[in-house]
């Protein structure tokens, strides 16, 4: 009778440590359940893994994303090239169209003030000159009216066209939208001259030539109105070196590659002072 109660006695213990295990683990499960199904609770655990996720793929976005959407932008552009053109021609169109409309009043305006100033030392200059070689002055007055301006600068990234810095000499339209039109185009004059290596280097509108400098991780776009000179491209080539070996490269090392738009904007408006004389 001894060994028997003894037996039983352990049974007993045994059974209920195991029934409160089980109860303990079902509470926790219940407990999990109700932080899962339960916004409230489970808001504040997740937050934090989310925020760190998205500021992470935002760092990351170019690197992981930037081949497959740069691939998918080539493919729909080799297969709908005649809809590439009819969607962009419109849209470059009017932005086009409203520069040309401000170079006409900044044109204007050059003109008046060349006017009224009929009689000053330079004009009297120009006439002597204009005398000289055998040029009308009004023609030298234009020309001189004419001298090429830098409208708009974009460095944009190679292959995910996203904008990483830019210059505005006025008002413009979304920048971001025109840094992904020349991407799209330049990829649109790749694909469609089948120009292997090579790379688009100016486009040309009316009085507007977009020149582009290609770089290994992006590229420099320089929106120029008025008649450009050999000089004032040399003077453009020199200052957008000097500015990707002064300002990009150094910026980047220290940074691990990373672009930051804010600091290239900044440094873009103070080197494309430099050209102010030829506004």
């Amino acid at each position: 009778m001894r060994e028997s109660d003894t037996f039983k006695k352990l049974t007993r213990l045994i059974l209920e440590e195991e029934r409160q295990a089980r109860e303990q683990l079902e509470n926790r499960v219940e407990v999990i359940d109700q932080n899962l199904n339960e916004r409230e609770k489970l808001e504040p655990r997740i937050a934090p893994i989310l925020n760190d996720q998205v500021i992470f793929l935002q760092k990351k976005f170019p690197e992981l994303f930037g081949p497959a959407i740069t691939a998918s932008i080539k493919n729909q552009i080799k297969d709908s090239k005649d809809e590439v053109v009819e969607a962009l021609y419109p849209i470059m169109g009017k932005m086009i169209k409203k520069y040309i409309l401000k170079e006409i009043e900044l044109l204007s305006e050059r003109i008046d003030k060349k006017i009224d100033a009929a009689f000053s030392l330079d004009n009297w200059i120009m006439f002597l000159k204009a005398k000289f070689l055998g040029i009308k002055q009004g023609d030298m007055m234009l020309k001189g009216a004419m001298d090429p301006v830098i409208q708009e600068v974009f460095i944009v990234e190679q292959f995910s066209g996203m904008l990483i810095g830019s210059y505005s000499r006025i008002t413009s339209v979304d920048q971001d939208m025109v840094a992904g039109m020349l991407t799209a185009i330049k990829s649109f004059a790749k694909e469609t001259f089948s120009v292997g290596d090579q790379e688009l280097e100016t486009i040309e509108y009316e009085n507007y030539k977009i020149v582009i400098k290609n770089f290994p991780k992006f590229y420099i776009a320089v929106i120029i109105s008025g008649i450009i000179s050999k000089a004032f491209l040399d003077k453009l080539d020199d200052i957008i070196l000097d500015f990707v070996n002064k300002i990009i490269n150094q910026r980047s090392e220290k940074a691990d590659g990373d672009f930051i738009e804010e600091e290239f904007s900044e440094n873009l408006n103070n080197y494309f002072i430099k050209l102010k004389k030829y506004d």
